[in-house]
């Protein structure tokens, strides 16, 4: 079980830094509606996404990896 907490702690800082930079909500929903594919590709909008969450040093962001495998198996 210790083995999984500094994933989940270094995932969460990286959230944590790349909201504290955005509105939370705005920037969580937008980045996973956009690499969800439900967003439309459009500069204003993109410019919401935190590209970080997900693309940061490993992709060990686990929890929003599943929102947006979830996004887009819906889609």
């Amino acid at each position: 079980m210790s083995g999984l907490l500094p994933l989940f702690l270094r995932a969460v800082a990286r959230v944590a830094a790349c909201l504290a930079s955005r509105p939370a909500a705005t920037a969580a929903a937008a980045t996973v509606l956009y690499h969800g594919g439900a967003l439309p590709r459009n500069p204003r909008l993109e410019r919401l996404v935190c590209h970080e969450l997900l693309d940061g040093d490993g992709g060990d962001n686990y929890v929003l990896h599943f929102a947006v495998a979830v996004m887009r198996s819906l889609g």
